[in-house]
């Protein structure tokens, strides 16, 4: 696989130092990437992974650098303090949020929730408020911006393509007056504004290849890709060639059973109409 052109700078933040200190503690000892790879029981792909910021750090393979390397709880300080990083965003998700910043390309399945990239501001806030019913309304808030703060790929210059397939139930989602017709509204401009392609999944398609759960593919700027499952509060980063494979089947499997994006703007649009009558 070929490595980024540029290399990660370790001064950035927490994470960024954390991988850099992986690879400069094996140049240190002299070692080649397959021998560190041997010491922690990983492959020397997996350990390139982690030099490039392809992987991100975990608490377990923290404790195994600082055995191998005698660095006395040094990588699982850096671990404790790049989780305490990610601000407003959940931890779990904070290395998937810096890899979107350069991403070339995102797909994503979602089957009851408008992903966190299409969200208008009261839509996310009402989201917030049901998962932590007991967050203050600032910190909700703070939940919010740092959410809108990530859709802000979505406008800029050579930002991401990005490759949406929804599930037609979620947009007869009933919310307080208003803020369903604003998300829907706002979706028609995402695609209308050529900043997304969006495939509607009809509520009669029945049994499909990601009926189980929400799937994202991240294309990386090196070419190579990763997936991405979450649960309620917690997720899974898939980066191996297999599991990125059986990912990638399925959501091909899910994208060809979907709407044309023509069919699916109308579908949005009809949706969109029922809402403003329910508004009134």
């Amino acid at each position: 696989m070929p490595e980024k052109t540029e290399e990660l700078d370790g001064a950035n933040d927490p994470r960024s130092f954390w991988h850099t200190e992986v690879k400069r503690l094996r140049e240190k000892r002299g070692w080649l990437q397959s021998r560190l790879g041997k010491e922690i029981n990983v492959s020397e792909d997996y350990v390139s992974r982690l030099e490039r910021g392809v992987r991100p750090p975990t608490q377990e393979l923290s404790v195994r650098l600082d055995q191998v390397f005698d660095t006395d709880g040094h990588f699982v300080r850096l671990f404790e303090l790049a989780k305490k990083s990610t601000g407003a965003i959940p931890d779990f998700f904070a290395w998937v949020a810096e890899m979107e910043k350069s991403a070339q390309r995102i797909e994503e399945y979602s089957p009851s929730l408008v992903p966190g990239l299409l969200q208008t501001a009261d839509y996310a806030r009402e989201v917030f408020k049901a998962v932590w019913p007991y967050h203050p309304p600032e910190k909700i808030q703070q939940l919010v911006d740092a959410r809108l703060e990530r859709a802000e790929i979505l406008t800029a210059q050579g930002g991401p393509e990005v490759w949406i397939i929804l599930e037609e139930a979620l947009l007869h989602t009933r919310l307080p007056a208003g803020i369903m017709a604003s998300q829907l509204e706002h979706i028609v401009e995402l695609i209308e504004g050529r900043k997304i392609v969006l495939q509607l999944l009809p509520q009669d398609i029945g049994m499909h290849a990601l009926k189980t759960g929400q799937l994202r593919i991240m294309t990386l700027e090196d070419g190579a890709q990763i997936a991405y499952t979450e649960g309620p509060h917690s997720g899974s980063v898939l980066d191996t060639a297999g599991e990125v494979a059986a990912c990638r089947r399925s959501y091909d499997l899910v994208r060809a059973t979907a709407l044309p994006q023509a069919d699916s703007l109308a579908w949005v649009k009809a949706a969109l109409e029922e809402h403003k009558k329910h508004d009134q």
